[in-house]
């Protein structure tokens, strides 16, 4: 009788010890949980891509343009990132619905991927993560070929969209270059450059939009900033990108905004050589172009805030006629904003605004497009 007693505990203690080792198994807050890598490749409907994205080039996505971004949700600990660029990429990395970027992203060209950490550290839960390219097209694209977490993806817990979209077209001043820029005047570099705190990516923040932000660099309506006429709004405005190798044209029907932005005539002026009939009619055919894209958005034609003088006059004058001519012709929903300069100067031409200013101009233009179109 007492061998068999002794045999009923031991049978009941590794009873016990095997459900112990089930249930510790099973837990999804377990060490072993928080140890395990899950893979996550560029094209899964795990996450939220916002932007002109390009899938069309290999094993991974190509995203060119200012605010792009992606957006995962999981149940983990840390993030790691597969990218690439050919040029020089920088990205934000904002963790459960930061105000501002906790941390960034940069790399230099190469054609070898690299396995780049996000976030780690985090406490064992749910976190959101984006990140966020900052720079423009011109500076290089983002290759992204997918992301693992140290955790489970889980899609339902992705913050629902954006309902409001806003598409802004425009040059440096939309790009956000020298945004960051310690001072006014001194060298810029592309680390300066912020599409975040754009006026841009500032007036998206405070409207809760998403947005689609087309800008180049130096580029103009009819002209570039050094008179040259490559590659200019109109027609980098049809592709995913400014780089030629990895662009492709862009289907239009795949994302309708709300509101068009339209940021012209800075680049234009600041060359020197604008053709007044020339500036209209490119103007005219190029917001006519976006109307029939799409035939529901308000757009709005917008003066920066570098033009001074008569820059600045002639600007305004000839996006009025433009506003005008298309309104006689049967256009509707076409709105103007300007944006006054920060200060005076001898020149025609300001420096870019510095995130403060770029915030003041977004207040203002947020402002302005609640009032106009009803925006709570």
């Amino acid at each position: 009788m007492q061998g068999t007693a002794k045999g009923i505990r031991l049978s009941i203690v590794l009873l016990f010890s095997l459900l112990f080792v089930f249930c510790s198994t099973d837990d999804p807050s377990s060490d072993d949980a928080e140890k395990e890598w899950t893979w996550v490749p560029y094209d899964s409907d795990l996450l939220r891509i916002s932007g002109r994205a390009n899938f069309e080039k290999g094993d991974f996505v190509v995203l060119s343009w200012s605010a792009s971004s992606i957006t995962v949700a999981f149940v983990g600990t840390a993030l790691e990132v597969k990218i690439r660029t050919n040029n020089v990429l920088f990205l934000d990395v904002f963790v459960d619905g930061e105000e501002d970027p906790s941390s960034a992203i940069s790399i230099a060209a190469s054609k070898k991927t690299s396995m780049v950490p996000a976030v780690s550290g985090l406490p064992y839960g749910t976190h959101v993560v984006t990140l966020y390219k900052r720079v423009s097209s011109n500076f290089g694209d983002w290759y992204f070929y997918g992301l693992r977490v140290l955790g489970q993806v889980d899609k339902e817990l992705l913050p629902k969209a954006p309902e409001r979209k806003i598409e802004f077209i425009g040059n440096s001043i939309t790009c956000g270059s020298d945004v960051l820029i310690p001072e006014q005047g001194q060298e810029t570099a592309p680390d300066y450059e912020s599409s975040y705190y754009s006026f841009s990516g500032q007036t998206a923040k405070a409207l809760g939009a998403e947005t689609h932000t087309i800008c180049s660099v130096a580029h103009g309506l009819t002209v570039n900033f050094d008179r040259s006429k490559s590659m200019l709004l109109p027609f980098v405005y049809e592709w995913t990108g400014t780089d030629t190798l990895s662009a492709v044209a862009w289907d239009h029907a795949k994302w309708h905004p709300d509101v068009v932005v339209m940021n012209l005539g800075t680049n234009d002026f600041a060359s020197g050589v604008v053709d007044s009939a020339e500036f209209v009619n490119v103007a005219v055919d190029f917001v006519q172009r976006i109307r029939s894209y799409h035939p529901e958005a308000k757009i709005v034609l917008l003066d920066g805030p570098m033009l001074l003088g008569d820059y600045m006059v002639k600007c305004r004058e000839f996006l009025d006629v433009v506003k005008a001519r298309l309104e006689g012709m049967g256009e509707s929903g076409l709105f103007r904003f300007s944006f006054e300069p920060k200060k005076k100067s001898q020149n025609r031409l300001d420096y870019h605004p510095v995130k403060e200013m770029a915030a003041e101009d977004a207040k203002k233009l947020s402002a302005w497009m609640r009032s106009e179109f009803d925006w709570d």
